[in-house]
């Protein structure tokens, strides 16, 4: 039962971050209607910020409902607002509203899918098991751009809206026929508290080193595809051939990080990563075009899951639900960052040099994991229950 729910989830998370990945396409239709990069920023941002502010209560929902309820009602979200788009596209305010209801389904999704693989798998594998979910987070990011372009170029920018509410339709109506999904109990009720999580100084660094990597990333998806078409290559294809090396890391790669330290993996693939952020500024030339995508690529393939793994490590079974809400809300900040200050910093410095700038700043994580009081396997571990 609990291969199979897994199975479910992983379908479920590339359904949903294909949704995401239509909308980072919007930036693309908001520029064509003459809204500044600061505005972009801001209502790209937005979404993460309504995210951030709800994943607390998305938490104990959780552990009072339980995983799948949470799951179908941020599906639901998703599907509804994503719809509503392309019928509010000349109000602004409308579109903060769809921004903040589209960014709590989010939060209620993801929070819900981390819960589940960091309560009911076991140790041994975990960080298999948050590389082949982020596997198919990647595969979305990468595949979705590059058909998009293309579908957008073809049918206009209504491509965005009706992909991304198709996308939810057929993640909510799965979910919905899947019959077999009991109640997966936790605890994160009034025994569990976030202010005692955020005590647990191993577990606080793994969620700044998580916002530096998430900011850097935040940055290269919001602004890439605009960047790319303002210097006339397809930033499809680049996002699709570094996301596609990143897939191919996570899925036959691993077992790497349940062999060696995470914390050494880290600190290697945020040096990989940030580099490769920074060279993007230089892709006109071909050697610093494909030196770009593996070194961003490579370091992708691997820090995102070994954070997770490394975060679902501290802390009491008790504290999983709590945690890997804390987890996702640092996520979340960091894409708050990424949309909303580079937007502003793009507007002063320009595009390219932001990207040098999110670079360098991802690189602070080689620091804090180095530096930092993390702790690999903080608590032996009983495995997991079936569910």
């Amino acid at each position: 039962m609990r291969d199979y729910k897994l199975a479910v989830i992983n379908i479920l998370t590339f359904l949903v971050f294909s949704n995401i990945a239509f909308f980072f396409m919007y930036p693309i239709y908001l520029s064509a209607v003459d809204v500044s990069k600061t505005g972009i920023g801001l209502i790209m941002g937005i979404f993460s910020v309504a995210s951030f502010m709800v994943r607390p209560i998305a938490g104990k929902s959780i552990d009072r409902v339980g995983e799948k309820p949470v799951l179908v009602s941020g599906l639901l979200l998703i599907f509804v607002c994503s719809l509503l788009y392309h019928v509010v596209h000349g109000m602004v305010s409308a579109i903060y509203v769809l921004r903040i209801v589209h960014g709590i389904g989010f939060s209620g999704f993801i929070a819900a899918t981390f819960s589940t693989i960091a309560k009911f798998t076991p140790h041994e594998i975990r960080g298999r098991a948050f590389s082949l979910n982020g596997a198919t987070m990647l595969a979305a990011l990468g595949f979705v751009p590059l058909a998009g372009e293309h579908l957008m170029d073809a049918f206009g920018h209504p491509v965005i809206f009706h992909g991304g509410a198709a996308t939810a339709l057929l993640g909510f109506s799965l979910l919905v026929l899947t019959r077999k999904w009991e109640k997966i109990s936790g605890s994160v009720g009034p025994k569990v508290s976030y202010v005692k999580i955020l005590k647990n100084r191993s577990f606080f660094f793994v969620l700044v080193a998580m916002i530096l990597f998430v900011n850097s990333q935040a940055t290269v998806l919001n602004y890439f595809l605009l960047y790319a078409k303002t210097i006339g290559i397809s930033g499809g294809l680049f996002l699709g051939i570094a996301l596609g090396l990143a897939v191919a890391i996570r899925l036959f790669g691993g077992a790497v990080l349940d062999r060696y330290s995470k914390l050494l993996i880290i600190r290697i693939c945020f040096v990989s990563f940030g580099l490769g952020i920074m060279l993007i500024y230089k892709l006109d030339s071909t050697f610093f075009y494909v030196l770009s995508f593996i070194l961003y690529g490579a370091g992708l393939g691997y820090v995102f899951p070994a954070l997770n793994a490394l975060g679902a490590e501290q802390g009491s079974v008790e504290q999983k639900a709590g945690m890997m809400s804390m987890l996702t809300m640092a996520i979340d900040g960091g894409f708050i960052l990424g949309s909303v200050f580079s937007g502003g910093l793009s507007d002063i410095i320009g595009l390219s040099n932001t990207f040098v700038f999110a670079g360098a700043v991802s690189l602070l994580g080689v620091a804090v994991t180095s530096f930092a009081p993390i702790r690999e396997h903080a608590l032996k571990y009983q495995s997991a229950p079936e569910i």
